[in-house]
């Protein structure tokens, strides 16, 4: 197998007004193009574009139809040849000369087509591929807080074939999947299943050799095309997480009539997994507590047409940061992320784009295949330690037709992977006794106290009663977090301010709560990079989820950053908080910094303020530091390590660092009521979901009485999201609407058991 990037120079055309769904039955019944088709593209002015490419635009959410052309050459001698797709946002159809060589759903996994033998002998052929994001409502993701950008974002190959070879069809793998296991003995066995072409009467066999990292053969083993093999190894070498991230070789090559006609190599990795309910994860026997971060697939410029070199970049914040673990949030990521997660031991929860689940037999039908793509093409990876088949889809209801999909997408992921754990990710008014925590064999929840409702020290109850209600349920965080922007400062930071200082103060305060819960299997913050999410208006931006502890454009690190360091990094450092909030008018002020050294002195204006220890949470205080007028400068010593910044105080306040309209202080908790104000033991409030209140008929006429014009947008589909506690709804919407009697009018309805 030989693969060809055939990136540069095609020519694009957006098609709006057009439809995937026309082109599609059209192409199925071999007749010509759509004439509205074939007239949009005679008519529209062509861009050259190379690949990676998207037309997202945060001006320009374009979300519809194009088409991407390209003329190929083709050798003649060649036997057979692919078209290799790796991902295509969000359907695509392509087309040989015409002919359809492929259709494919969903926007994230890879998929090929093979190119008719006519048009390789031709030396030439027309390529086009009709890409198109448009809103459809079989394709996850149905919703999200992120962009479904549009695009063939990762690149196009072809891939150059003997007769006989792998099957580059097989749900986009390289032909021969391959999973690996811990015996009950200690010995590593690795499951091979080969999928081979081959013209009729051809004798075929598949030879696989186990390499070690340093290149010796530690086992091989021979099987027919078709059949499924167990390769054998005592006592390997295992793959122990950031520890020793090992790794084997994996080479199978395909005989043709005794000769070689097709090779793959793909690494591979023997470890085990288990997760207790009382003490959380384990690898390889040793108890392991996940530090982990989120990632969306985009950044700042390219936004989801990402290099190679630009991933190699953001592992390298996660390496910093000290973190041991990725969720690659929500989607399938490119194979570069699970190459370099195994490489440099990263566990990867791995995850498909179920946000929204319908009774809608398509939906599900769609998501089998994006998780048997998930699955068969990332099977080798030894990072990937649980396959993720939802998250918060309890934002649009929660119902038992909910628990029977996901139980069918569960026996799935064990049919094609009997060993990993299979993990859903929950929002927090998905109550313990919910079906949704009974169809995973581990639950994350994504849970925002402190930002979106309650306070942040309300993480320490929530889960302590939801462990006690759950007692054999594998839990952990999956999300949480709060948006910030390096731009926005205070000196008395509040909910939803903005400011960097809640956001470090937010994280200081509770994942020390997380620290303090053996049961958990671990956490991961959300987000370690700011993403992009057209549905955002907030924190002074458009377009963005502020949450990430890195800027979009990866060129600041956030102080909390700074402070995951302190907890996670052996890295050597020290870090002043709060550098950019350079404007004071205090004339004395505390220092905070974030190190991992047991202690660091200050500086200030060339004159010790004197040392202080670390109080074991990574965080050092300076309280008092007396600032003159004008300059004056801050410098953290802590042995060779040396940190420094300037503060200026001044008479005036500096207004760019406080956002006017921001609603600070009031966020999604009701300013003028305590939570004792709020909720009446066994009566509804506002504290409970929209879903339960809509669903009885007497708060539905109360909430329709007080708050009409929400209550339309509420009962019209997939506007709101009604997962959500009321209370976190009316403050996205508080214009008009007395809270305070609409409240009162609830806690005199008994609540539905």
């Amino acid at each position: 197998m030989n693969r060809i990037a055939i990136n540069d120079a095609w020519q694009f055309v957006k098609l709006p007004g057009c439809s995937m769904q026309t082109l599609r039955e059209t192409a199925k019944g071999r007749s010509a193009w759509p004439q509205e088709i074939r007239e949009k593209i005679e008519s529209a002015s062509a861009e050259t574009v190379c690949l990676p490419h998207t037309w997202y635009r945060d001006e320009d959410a374009y979300r519809g139809l194009t088409m991407y052309e390209k003329e190929v050459t083709a050798d003649p001698a060649w036997e057979c040849l692919f078209v290799d797709v790796p991902a295509a946002d969000q359907q695509a159809l392509i087309f040989a000369n015409g002919t359809l060589i492929a259709d494919h759903k969903g926007g994230y996994s890879a998929f090929r087509g093979e190119v008719p033998e006519r048009l390789i002998r031709a030396g030439h052929f027309t390529l086009r591929i009709f890409v198109s994001n448009e809103v459809n409502d079989e394709i996850s993701p149905l919703a999200g807080d992120f962009a479904v950008y549009g695009g063939l974002y990762r690149g196009v190959n072809l891939i150059v074939a003997a007769k006989t070879h792998f099957d580059y069809l097989y749900y986009g793998t390289n032909g021969v999947t391959a999973r690996t296991a811990i015996s009950d003995t200690g010995a590593g066995k690795l499951f091979l299943t080969p999928h081979v072409k081959a013209p009729e009467g051809v004798t075929a066999a598949v030879r696989y050799t186990l390499l070690d990292g340093s290149g010796e053969v530690r086992a091989r083993i021979t099987g027919g095309p078709e059949e499924e093999k167990i390769l054998e190894i005592g006592d390997p070498h295992r793959w122990d997480g950031k520890k020793d991230p090992y790794l084997y070789t994996l080479r199978a090559e395909l005989f043709s009539d005794g000769q070689v006609s097709d090779c793959m190599e793909e690494h591979v990795g023997f470890r085990s997994v288990s997760l207790s309910a009382d003490s959380g994860f384990y690898l390889n026997g040793r108890h392991l507590r996940i530090n982990g971060v989120s990632c969306h697939q985009d950044r700042a410029g390219g936004f989801n047409a990402k290099r190679e070199v630009d991933i190699d970049r953001d592992f390298a914040f996660a390496g910093e940061i000290g973190a041991n673990a990725l969720r690659l949030s929500h989607y399938q990521h490119p194979q570069r992320a699970y190459d370099l997660a195994d490489r440099n031991g990263y566990l990867v929860w791995a995850e498909i784009p179920m946000l929204k689940l319908p009774p809608a037999d398509a939906v599900l039908e769609n998501a089998k295949q994006q998780l048997a793509e998930l699955i068969l093409q990332n099977l080798h990876h030894p990072s990937v330690f649980c396959w993720g088949i939802q998250n918060e889809i309890g934002m649009y209801g929660d119902a038992p037709y909910m628990y029977d999909a996901l139980q069918e997408l569960k026996e799935e992921a064990k049919r094609l992977d009997p060993d990993r754990p299979v993990a859903g990710a929950n929002l927090y008014t998905v109550k313990a006794g919910s079906g949704l925590n009974a169809a995973t064999d581990m639950v994350g929840y994504n849970i925002y106290f402190g930002w979106y409702y309650g306070k942040m020290q309300d993480y320490d109850a929530f889960l302590d009663r939801l462990h006690e209600k759950r007692p054999r349920l594998p839990l952990g965080i999956s999300e949480y977090g709060v948006d910030a922007s390096p731009k926005l400062h205070s000196a008395d930071p509040k909910v939803r301010d903005y400011s960097e200082e809640y956001q470090a103060l937010f994280h200081e305060t509770v994942y020390p709560i997380f620290k303090s819960k053996p049961y958990l299997w671990g956490t991961f913050v959300w987000n370690l990079f700011d993403f992009a999410s057209p549905m955002r208006r907030e924190g002074g931006v458009v377009n963005r989820n502020q949450k990430g502890l890195v800027t979009f454009d990866r060129t600041v690190r956030k102080d909390a950053f700074y402070y995951y360091k302190a907890q996670w990094s052996d890295e050597p450092f020290v870090h002043i908080c709060s550098r950019r909030f350079v404007h004071r008018t205090e004339s004395a002020i505390p220092v905070r910094l974030y190190t991992n050294q047991p202690s660091v002195s200050l500086m200030v204006n060339g004159v010790s303020f004197g040392e202080r220890t670390n109080d074991g949470n990574g965080t050092v205080v300076f309280e008092d530091v007396l600032l003159r007028m004008g300059e004056n400068r801050i410098e953290a010593v802590s042995g060779a390590l040396r940190d420094a910044c300037v503060f200026i105080r001044t008479d005036t306040p500096d207004e760019s660092y406080t956002l006017p309209d921001s609603g600070a202080g009031k966020t999604v908790r009701n300013w003028f009521l305590t939570d004792d104000d709020i909720v009446r033991e066994g009566y509804y409030s506002i504290k409970d979901t929209a879903n339960d209140l809509l669903a009885d008929a007497r708060s539905r006429a109360v909430i329709k009485r007080f708050a009409p014009d929400l209550f339309r947008l509420m009962t019209t589909r997939d506007v709101v999201p009604l997962g959500l506690p009321l209370q976190s709804i009316l403050s996205r919407n508080p214009d008009g609407i007395d809270q305070k009697a609409l409240n009162d009018a609830l806690n005199q309805i008994p609540a539905e058991e």
